[in-house]
């Protein structure tokens, strides 16, 4: 799921001397290749539900989150990925109807996606390494990278002096996030489950930190061959019920996250963990962590808890 920037929504107009805008014919460069097949059927209808600078989130006919981001962010789960520098020239506007049709997305009066020159994106995780060495050394150095160049607030301990709300929040994730990996540990699922419902909505931000750390620990349950694969459903287990806890859009993270679909910057930090080498994990590492305000790094974390608890269960197994 895409995760806007913290620019505020763009206006639907009605404001006395709003700019009228022109019509626009927006090009597709990569789509989600389950999202590409949906509109390849001309069966897809929706609502335009929210609209940031670098996204545009269609609520389809059915409930399900579709996402439309500008070139400069990552392919991801329901999304097309189109030649814009940001939306907000386009007078694309909140409740505007969208739908399929010869080829193009339509939103609204006055704008076109247009889908014949764009490419499936086909997102997925490799399977889990049979020698765990090169993970270790790789949890290691990402976690002291987490450490240093991570966002303070949510997940990560603050630094400096805080409100005591936001210590507070950070205190309580930190404890929730500690009790759902220890019930892991121990093969108690019903009562990791509840731990990890309770992170549902928790935390600052659009997504807020205990769902971003979920959305991380859930790509890493969903590793096929790893020894923690498919533990709480995939997060599935988990999920059922969030809407009454967070937002659409967290919801979506969430539910996609759950079924193993996970934005290409996640999917490229994991394989780097998996199979990279240390010099090549910087990258992947800063990419992540550049994600929003906090949610990168609370993203990270959750990974990076995924990947310790597949270490020590593996381990566990082995000794017995």
């Amino acid at each position: 799921m895409r995760i806007p920037s913290s620019t505020p929504p763009v206006s639907s107009g009605g404001r006395p001397g709003a700019p009228i805008y022109p019509g626009h014919a927006l090009h597709a460069r990569t789509v989600d290749a389950r999202f590409l097949r949906r509109l390849e059927t001309g069966r897809f209808h929706g609502r335009v539900q929210s609209v940031f600078e670098g996204v545009v989130n269609i609520e389809h006919a059915g409930g399900e989150l579709f996402t439309l981001a500008c070139r400069d962010l990552d392919n991801g789960p329901n999304t097309a990925i189109v030649d814009i520098a940001g939306f907000g020239t386009t007078g694309i506007a909140v409740n505007a109807h969208v739908g399929c049709a010869d080829g193009e997305l339509r939103v609204g009066h006055r704008n076109t996606v247009v889908l014949a020159a764009a490419s499936a994106w086909e997102g997925g995780l490799s399977t889990y390494p049979g020698a765990n060495g090169r993970l270790r050394t790789h949890l290691r150095l990402a976690r002291s990278y987490l450490d240093r160049h991570g966002e303070r607030g949510g997940m990560v301990a603050h630094g400096g002096a805080e409100t005591e709300f936001a210590l507070e929040v950070t205190a309580a994730l930190e404890h929730r996030a500690t009790l759902l990996i220890e019930a892991l540990s121990q093969a108690n699922h019903a009562c990791a489950c509840r731990h990890a419902k309770s992170m549902i909505g928790l935390g600052p931000g659009l997504t807020p930190s205990g769902d971003d750390f979920l959305v991380g620990l859930f790509a890493v349950l969903n590793i096929a061959g790893s020894p923690c694969h498919g533990w709480l459903g995939g997060g599935t287990d988990v999920v059922a019920g969030a809407e009454r806890s967070t937002n659409a859009i967290s919801l979506a993270a969430l539910t996609q996250a759950a079924a193993g679909r996970v934005r290409e910057s996640i999917v490229t930090l994991i394989e780097s963990l998996m199979y990279g080498t240390p010099e090549g994990l910087i990258e992947p590492l800063r990419r992540v962590l550049a994600i929003g305000s906090t949610s990168g790094a609370d993203l990270v974390a959750g990974i990076l808890s995924g990947i310790e608890l597949n270490l020590q269960v593996g381990a566990s197994r082995a000794c017995q």
